[in-house]
């Protein structure tokens, strides 16, 4: 991998997205991560100006960006019938919306450089449904999709995109659903691999995805799952 190019990781300070980012790192890129808390600047990417505002930042600093990681993503879980509209919102604007509006900030800088590599952070969830992770499945499924118009729409300017789909993975968002009743032993439990997968096995994919090693794959979802489906 060329070591002049710049990748931004958002999400970046934890879990796949920090992964993700160590990967990159070791295969020569610079590498902007962040997140609302911080990082090479915050960010909030369900903001435009926060997006606007933090891509002008790595264009000053580090230079035109020319690889993607949108890694950002919560769950806030309820019944349908009593999610809030603020909570629905939240998720949407962050696991989907997040997506689209960095995508859309860093593609005149890939289509400039004739070169670009997007990878999206989606989730099995996107494939299943599962009881009180409505706005979650409906996110994720909606980064699938735009993935691939994304690819599509990348293709003649050299610029790749794909998704991929992590079962459960031992991150934070792990930790959140230990505290809300689950084992990490049932977890492991849940695929036939009876572990839990790592977010370097995450990291280590996202790089080969971001490499030259991989000019044809685009418009793709990747599943990570040690063979469950969820």
């Amino acid at each position: 991998m060329t070591a002049q190019r710049v990748a931004i990781v958002t999400g970046g300070l934890s879990g796949i997205g920090a992964a993700a980012a160590r990967a990159l790192e070791a295969a020569g890129c610079t590498v902007a991560a962040a997140s609302r808390s911080g990082g090479f600047a915050p960010l909030d990417v369900s903001n435009t100006e926060s997006v606007s505002c933090f891509v002008e930042k790595v264009r000053a600093d580090l230079g035109a960006p020319t690889i993607l990681v949108n890694s950002a993503g919560i769950y806030r879980g309820a019944a349908i019938q009593e999610q809030t509209d603020e909570d629905w919102e939240t998720d949407i604007g962050t696991n989907l919306t997040g997506v689209f509006k960095m995508t859309r900030a860093v593609l005149p800088d890939m289509h400039a450089a004739g070169w670009g590599r997007i990878v999206n952070i989606a989730s099995t969830a996107a494939h299943l449904g599962a009881s009180t992770y409505a706005a979650y499945c409906a996110s994720k499924a909606g980064v699938v999709a735009l993935s691939k118009v994304t690819a599509i729409e990348g293709a003649p300017y050299g610029v790749n995109c794909v998704s991929i789909s992590p079962t459960w993975i031992e991150t934070p968002m792990m930790d959140g659903a230990v505290a809300r009743g689950m084992s990490k032993d049932w977890i492991a439990s849940q695929n036939p691999q009876n572990r839990l997968v790592q977010p370097d096995e995450v990291g280590a994919l996202v790089a080969f995805c971001c490499s030259d090693a991989s000019p044809a794959l685009t418009n793709e979802d990747i599943k990570v799952n040690a063979g469950a489906e969820w």
